[in-house]
């Protein structure tokens, strides 16, 4: 089940980009909650809270779990379930500069990612193997407060040639999984064979070219 945590906002009835700027320059991050069959509100939050709950490279952990949005309106106080559908960070100092949240009904079924981490060190590397992590996220359907906030996967046991799919995957019963279940998670290969795979891709993409070049088939030019 996911974890739920509460974050403090304010309602605004102010908007555009001049009047977003000054919100940061004074420590507040604007922000937007909408979904189904609820009308889009803004808000404003605190820089420094949200930046330290949701760290660069960290959205993993915390962006799809459920969050009790409490809006502050007047005096008049909402609680809000909603989930995170987006975190906008500044491209150099990375600090949040946006945040879009999706407003959720515990009591009807949604679809989100669940992101993988792995455990272990496989057997199969100790002899040669290169692990590869091919899928790192799988997509899942179920009630919000029913989706898990990641899968852990044992790898410790896997030898040269082993695969981990998503049918092998473990989730409850009442989490529906999305993504194909013949898709590969993990798998072990020797470097040999890691290098005639990409031989291979490189051909293919090689071929493509040279088909694109001789049918005389060329990109729109960028408007």
């Amino acid at each position: 089940m996911s974890d739920s945590v509460t974050i403090q906002a304010t309602k605004r009835e102010q908007s555009g980009k001049g009047f977003a700027r000054s919100l940061r320059r004074a420590g507040k991050i604007p922000a937007v909650v909408y979904g189904h069959g609820y009308d889009p509100v803004s808000i404003t939050l605190d820089g420094i809270v949200l930046n330290k709950m949701f760290k660069p490279g960290h959205e993993d952990a915390a962006e799809f779990q459920i969050i009790s949005l409490q809006i502050d309106s007047d005096g008049t106080q909402t609680d809000t379930q909603v989930m995170i559908k987006e975190i906008q960070r500044h491209p150099l100092q990375q600090h949040i500069e946006h945040v879009d949240f999706f407003a959720v009904r515990m009591d009807e079924p949604v679809v989100a990612p669940v992101h993988i981490r792995l455990h272990g060190k496989p057997e199969g590397v100790n002899l040669g193997g290169i692990l590869r992590h091919i899928l790192r996220e799988i997509e899942v359907k179920s009630l919000p407060a029913d989706i898990p906030s990641h899968l852990d996967l044992e790898i410790g046991h896997l030898l040269v040639g082993d695969s981990i799919h998503v049918s092998d995957l473990q989730v409850p019963e009442n989490v529906q999984i999305l993504t194909d279940s013949a898709a590969a998670v993990v798998n072990i290969m020797l470097p040999s064979v890691i290098e005639e795979d990409e031989k291979e891709e490189e051909e293919q993409e090689e071929g493509q070219e040279e088909t694109g070049e001789s049918t005389g088939e060329t990109e729109p030019a960028a408007e």
